[in-house]
């Protein structure tokens, strides 16, 4: 029988919870409240609460945990993939991620693709916006995603001055 493996972890942007097996993430999302957590793996879930505390408090922080392998379709995995190539405070559009994966009318499905990234953050979906460079689409509310790509050091983030 195999156990579930998940913890959580209160992130400046909300509780995340993490689910694993002993060959890395399979799931990390953002969550409404902070549950109990449940390992059979402590080793596991010692790298990922490092990962998830480093990524937080240091810029440009690499992660150590690897992803669980075969999350997605073939097609799913090529854009993930390439989401991986992204570099920390840069935006690819999905029109860019799909010349990348040599299928420059697949942007469409770029973003089904981004839109079932199981492993939020580790897989960086939130690097990719629109081509007029608007933020569009993201799992874990559009709020989030301007506050991930800031905080990475993306500039061209769509600032909104409230006048009133």
């Amino acid at each position: 029988m195999v156990l579930l493996n998940f913890l959580f972890f209160q992130s400046p942007i909300g509780p995340i919870r993490v689910e694993y097996t002993l060959q890395g993430l399979s799931s990390l999302r953002f969550v409404e409240i902070l549950g109990e957590s449940h390992t059979e793996i402590p080793e596991i879930e010692k790298l990922i609460l490092s990962d998830l505390t480093g990524y937080f408090t240091q810029k440009n922080y690499v992660w150590k945990c690897p992803i669980a392998p075969y999350l997605g379709t073939e097609f799913q995995e090529k854009v993930w993939n390439t989401l991986l190539e992204i570099p920390s405070g840069e935006a690819w559009t999905y029109r860019e991620i799909a010349q990348r994966i040599g299928q420059p009318k697949a942007s469409q499905a770029v973003g089904s693709a981004n839109s079932q990234n199981p492993v939020l953050l580790r897989i960086p979906c939130h690097r990719v916006i629109g081509s007029t460079g608007a933020m569009v689409g993201y799992a874990g509310e559009l709020w989030r995603k301007e506050w991930l790509l800031t905080y990475e050091g993306f500039s061209g983030t769509n600032q909104q001055m409230n006048l009133f």
